[in-house]
């Protein structure tokens, strides 16, 4: 071979070495710069979770929870849909969520999650079309491409399920890492049960365990308050205050235990008149509060008038007879007097009826009439 064509080959073999090299940096280039795009979407994905995190932290109710992880997967994941399954037998059955649709939230029975199979692991991905979907979905759904399952709670004993979707059909498809929704589900699943225990605990600390009433706990934060930061503006409020007649005899003559059911029967008997949302409140003893928004004077007394008379005509057990001293007093709309000062009308009204004789209601500020009620 001559000098020349030997010179040519290695010319060759060196440019086409050359040429190789480059196409592998490129192809290098490329890899890194995929890899930092992922990086970086991750980096944007797991602030957006722990921004998410410290949202539901600052929660304060399951209600308020279940809100702020619609909200914040919606708009900080760009997903498609959001829906939370609950089962209705589960620690969060029986609570009303007023503030999300069936949109948002849709009970199921008892054992569904365990009959779908989906407690056998944590997340499922799936990709969807017209002849594959998911049983749970209903025609308002049928855009979807593909779905992430997310099993909430212990996989023994799941409460619920968190379904997000996508219109991508590779946005959740199978073969996707389930790392950050395994989490996901984790810390969510986590947060709804010390939310709903926090929030029991919380009901407990104000709840009186014989009546099943308020107790003065939650009186005090309100009690030096205007009426309106409570009740909101313009809005007239009745207060009763009610003392059961010589509950001291009647807890000698029957016995303490039946003196308790005494005091849970008048609770039930004040609730048959009332709202649910109407603070009962039982503020020690026989003594009992109760306030009425937005109900006008006159309704207040006939209210008061009907409860003295239910409770008149009660039956014991023991064949005896109960009755209440009940004051009455209001505060209008324009005037929006302080919760303890309207209290205090009301509790100085019940004195007048008790004085009268009792079994009878008096309005503060007003003459008492002769004779019962």
């Amino acid at each position: 071979m001559s000098s020349k064509k030997a010179e040519a080959r290695v010319e060759d073999l060196s440019s086409r070495r050359l040429q190789q090299l480059a196409d592998e940096n490129r192809e290098l280039r490329q890899y890194v710069a995929e890899v930092m795009k992922r990086l970086r979407a991750n980096e944007r994905l797991f602030s957006h979770l722990f921004d998410l995190e410290s949202q539901v932290l600052k929660s304060t109710d399951p209600e308020d929870l279940c809100f702020t992880l619609l909200r914040g997967l919606r708009s900080g994941f760009d997903l498609d849909f959001v829906r939370f399954w609950v089962d209705r037998s589960s620690f969060m059955g029986g609570r009303k969520f007023e503030g999300l649709s069936e949109r948002d939230l849709v009970w199921i029975e008892k054992g569904e999650i365990q009959q779908m199979g989906m407690s056998r692991k944590r997340v499922w991905l799936m990709q969807l079309s017209s002849s594959d979907g998911f049983d749970w979905l209903d025609a308002r759904d049928q855009h979807l491409g593909s779905l992430a399952l997310l099993t909430l709670g212990d996989l023994e004993r799941p409460f619920g399920v968190l379904g997000v979707g996508a219109v991508d059909r590779d946005r959740f498809a199978p073969d996707q890492s389930t790392d950050f929704l395994q989490h996901l589900a984790q810390v969510i699943g986590l947060t709804l049960e010390h939310a709903v225990a926090r929030e029991r605990l919380a009901r407990l600390a104000i709840t009186d365990s014989l009546t099943g009433s308020h107790n003065r706990r939650f009186l005090q934060p309100h009690s030096h308050q205007p009426l309106s930061q409570w009740f909101g503006r313009d809005c007239g409020v009745a207060c009763l205050y009610v003392d059961v007649d010589d509950f001291k005899v009647i807890n000698d003559r029957i016995g303490h235990s039946a003196g308790d059911d005494v005091l849970a029967m008048i609770c039930e008997e004040m609730r048959h008149f009332v709202r649910a949302q109407d603070p009962l409140i039982r503020m020690g003893g026989d003594e009992f509060v109760m306030f009425l928004p937005g109900c006008s004077k006159q309704k207040a007394g006939e209210i008061a008038e009907r409860i003295v008379q239910r409770v008149a005509e009660s039956p014991l057990p023991s064949d005896d007879k109960v009755s209440i001293s009940m004051g009455v007093a209001y505060s209008a709309a324009g005037q929006d007097m302080a919760v303890k000062d309207l209290i205090n009308k009301a509790d100085q009204a019940m004195y007048v009826a008790k004085a009268l004789g009792g079994n009878r209601h008096e309005a503060a500020g007003e003459e008492p009439e002769q004779g019962g009620d």
